[in-house]
This record gives structure tokens, C-alpha cells and sequence, in this order.
């Protein structure tokens, strides 16, 4: 994208003798003309910027200094120069800049119907019923610069499908789960919040934890890797979260669209990311004045574990989590390098497969913005859960002896379960409640409980039985 620079105002003169002065205002105006502006991210908080045509960056004192430096080396006087350079700190500071032109926050975030994608050399319109092409003459929306996909797009010289759309395909094993994972795809990519799905997009392999095995490489760090082509994704590593770290949300800006937690440890609860997913983010950079980050302009959430992702049971933990299993199609013996012949995202891989997959993205937010996020089949889910949360004797117990929609006496229910197992029988009312819950929603069931008599009752009830 071309810059044009207007016209350049002087902010020094020569007097007699060979003096130089600065002038202070007309530099705040040179300034000013050469895109400079604070955006106010706070009425006590403001980021230094700079404009160029309709795009905005973040910018900083030493982009300002090397501006002026540029400018005055080109005036033909270096004895301007050499003024500038005695006294640069106190012409360029802190204080001084917060003279420069103040703008409000940018706000150039998706429609709750619409997305973008910007090109070097087109952008794209994205509802439930397009995906369509535009110039860029006719993007009139000041947006940040980080937006733009480095990247010449070109459509496609075939309609075949692309590899990364194949591999998709492969990786969640029939129709109905192709179109449901693409669905949890375009929630990530769409840049807005406000359709009221507030969820940690949670990713597993479909055969986690068997024979003591983390069953990785199924694919699931492809698709975070897929996400930070068309958005601005941080990714931290989840065996290295550290709780309570003062600057541990310090690499994420006001523009970053995804935060991918990666690989979670098996002690991990969803409770410890209920605000990010709910309120917004505090960022705490060091060196510098925190800012928080609301609910709608904050950061959307993606994990993927090798182990159930914990955390209370019932439907408060329930609305804030999206889990999808991956089939192992792939492994660690047996890479989508060796079933395409390529890396995706490589220097080896071809601009007609990099269209097609920045196509296939753009139909993910499509299908979102239709379907919204269209719950998975499960495959193994149900199981992990119930043996993740709670034990083999109790699994086993739950199987034989909990009956869907049958009233049955919880303290007797949870007598029967003490005396067949002896080494047991310190549980708890409450933790045989909260198994009770995981046993019934890994069949699908809601866990019931009410007391009747004196006595009492619960029973699992299946969500189908409108009932």
C-alpha cells in the first residue's frame, strides 16, 4: 500500500549568526502531518501510533527521532541537525508528545454479520451467504496495520478442493464434523464477540490418554498455526503458565485476535480462564501503565490438550467450553507432510495451495455466520471425562447401577457404592455428587437431586426427554 506524505511543515529557522531554533509547536505539527497520533486506550492511558493512508501501527519515541533525524539530515542545513541532536530530549519526550493529536480507540473489529480479510492487494467480505471480493479503492475504513495478510492473493486456477481443506476433512471423519469443526474455525476468525458465544474452543485427540499415551500429532497444533495466517494469534505454551505472574498477558495487544493456549497440562481447569472468556484481559507490560481489555474487544480463546481440560461440573462450566476430538488419521509415525507430499505454510508450498486455503478460511467464517457453532458428535469424549474425573470403580459402579430416569435414593445409591468398595469409603456427599454429574453428562444426561420425605432422591435424565 502506497504512503502518500503531504506537505512537510519547517518547525526550525536560522537567525543571524548562524542560530538555530526550534520551534517547538510547528514540530508538534511536522509531527502530527507525518501520521503521529495517540490513541487513547484509556482516559489516563495512551499508545503512541502512526497513520499511513488508512492503516494504523503502533509507533514509539525512536520511530519520532529517527522521522526528524531523516527530515533534517534533507534540509541541506546540518547545523540543524547538530541543534537537534544536543537537545533532542527536550524536543521529543513523554510530555511533548501528549501535545501531538489524540484519537479514540480504534474500533475496526468485524460486524456481528460480517467479517474481513485484508490482502496486500484486495480484501474480502465475508457473511452467510458471500464470501466477496473487493479492491481496495473501496476500503474507506481506517483499520490497524496488523490486519493485513502479507500476502498477493490471486484466485485459484482450479476448484478442487485445497490440501489443507483435505486435511480437515481427514481429521474429523464424516460430514456432519467437517462442517462443525469449520464452524469452530470461523468463531475463531471472526473479530467480534457480541453473537454471545463466549467459549474456550478446546481441542483433544479423539484416542487421548489410552495405554498411558498422549497421542499427539494429530493435528491440532496445525490448525492453531492455521488461525495465526489469517489473524494475530499469541501462543503460549501450556506446560509454562505460570498463575499469578504479573506480566504474563504482556505480549498481547490491543489487536490481538486469538490467544492459543498449547498443549495444557492434566492439572488445568477451565475456572482458572472464566474472566478472560467472560469480562476481558488486564495486559500488564513491564515498564508500563496496565490496560484492560473488555469482554468485546478482548482476544478469543483456543487449548488443546492431550489431557480433559477440568473444571467444575454443571452448566456454568459448561457454556464456557467448545470441545471437539480430532481422529487420529495422523500421528507421530505418519505426518500430513508424508499424505501431501508437502509442509503447509512452507516456502515449499505452492501459491495456489496458499489461495485455496485462504479461501477455505474464509468459508469457515461463512459457515459460522450461518450455523453459529454447531456442536460436535462425540467420539471418546464421554469416556475421557468420566474416567479423567472420577475412577474405575465408580465408572464401573455408575454403568450397573444408575438408571436413566429411575428416582433412586442417593444415600443408598452411595452406601452400595461404599461397601463394594471398602477402600472408598471416606467419600464424601458432595464428591459423590459431583461424579453423579460427570456420569451423567458423559451419557448425554442432566444429573438430578431433590429431597421428597425425608429422604433423598436423584436420578440422570436424558436432554432429549422434553419431559
Amino acid at each position: 500500500m502506497n504512503i502518500n506524505r503531504k506537505k512537510e511543515a519547517q518547525f526550525w529557522k536560522l537567525g543571524d549568526g548562524g542560530n538555530v531554533t526550534i520551534i517547538h509547536s510547528k514540530l508538534i505539527e511536522f509531527l502530527n502531518e507525518q501520521g503521529f497520533l495517540n490513541i487513547m486506550i484509556s482516559p489516563s492511558h495512551r499508545m503512541l501510533v502512526r497513520k499511513e493512508n488508512n492503516l494504523i501501527r503502533e509507533s514509539s519515541i525512536n520511530e519520532i527521532c529517527e522521522t526528524v533525524r531523516d527530515n533534517l539530515k534533507n534540509c541541506g542545513y546540518p547545523e540543524v541537525y547538530e541543534a537537534f541532536v544536543k537537545g533532542v530530549g527536550s524536543y521529543i519526550n513523554n510530555t511533548k508528545l501528549g501535545l501531538i493529536n489524540n484519537q479514540e480507540l480504534l474500533n475496526d473489529r468485524d460486524k456481528t454479520d460480517e467479517s474481513c480479510f485484508y490482502f496486500n492487494n484486495c480484501f474480502f467480505k465475508i457473511n452467510k451467504d458471500s464470501i466477496q471480493k473487493e479492491d481496495l479503492s473501496s476500503l474507506e475504513a481506517v483499520i490497524w496495520k496488523s490486519r493485513v495478510i502479507n500476502h498477493d492473493f490471486s484466485d485459484p486456477k482450479t476448484h478442487e478442493s485445497g490440501q489443507f481443506e483435505m486435511f480437515v476433512e481427514l481429521i474429523t471423519g464424516s460430514d456432519e464434523r467437517f462442517i462443525a469443526l469449520k464452524t469452530a474455525l470461523g468463531y475463531l476468525l471472526h473479530r467480534n464477540k457480541e453473537k454471545g458465544e463466549d467459549k474456550a474452543l478446546i481441542f483433544y485427540d479423539a484416542k487421548m490418554g489410552e495405554l498411558g499415551s498422549a497421542n499427539g500429532g494429530t493435528g491440532k497444533t496445525l490448525l492453531s498455526q492455521a488461525i495465526a495466517r489469517c489473524r494475530e494469534v499469541v501462543s503460549y505454551d501450556g506446560k509454562e503458565i505460570k498463575k499469578g505472574s504479573w506480566f504474563k498477558n504482556q505480549r498481547i495487544n490491543l489487536t490481538t485476535d486469538v490467544i492459543v493456549y498449547d498443549d495444557l497440562e492434566r492439572t488445568t481447569s477451565l475456572e482458572d480462564f472464566y474472566s478472560i472468556i467472560t469480562s476481558g484481559i488486564e495486559i500488564e507490560k513491564k515498564r508500563q501503565q496496565s490496560f484492560f481489555l473488555d469482554r468485546d474487544n478482548s482476544p478469543k480463546i483456543m487449548m488443546t490438550s492431550n489431557y480433559i481440560v477440568g473444571g467444575p461440573t454443571g452448566s456454568t462450566d459448561e457454556r464456557r467450553r467448545y470441545e471437539f476430538e480430532l481422529i487420529n488419521y495422523f500421528d507421530a509415525n505418519y505426518r500430513p507432510e508424508d499424505e501431501f507430499g508437502n509442509r503447509f505454510f512452507g516456502s515449499n508450498w505452492s501459491e495456489e495451495e496458499e489461495n485455496k486455503f485462504y479461501l477455505f478460511m474464509m468459508s469457515c467464517v461463512k459457515e459460522y455466520l450461518f450455523h453459529g457453532l454447531l456442536k460436535p458428535t462425540p467420539i471418546n469424549l464421554g469416556n475421557h471425562k468420566l474416567k479423567s474425573g472420577t475412577c474405575t470403580e465408580f465408572e464401573e459402579f455408575a454403568k450397573a447401577n444408575v438408571e436413566v430416569g429411575i428416582k433412586q435414593n442417593k444415600r443408598e445409591l452411595r452406601q452400595k457404592f461404599k461397601n463394594l468398595n471398602p477402600h472408598l469409603s471416606d467419600m464424601n456427599a458432595h464428591v459423590f455428587d459431583k461424579w453423579m454429574k460427570i456420569y451423567a453428562e458423559s451419557i448425554d444426561c442432566d444429573f438430578k437431586s431433590k429431597s421428597s420425605g425425608g429422604n433423598l432422591f436423584c436420578w440422570t435424565k436424558s436432554r432429549t426427554d422434553a419431559g
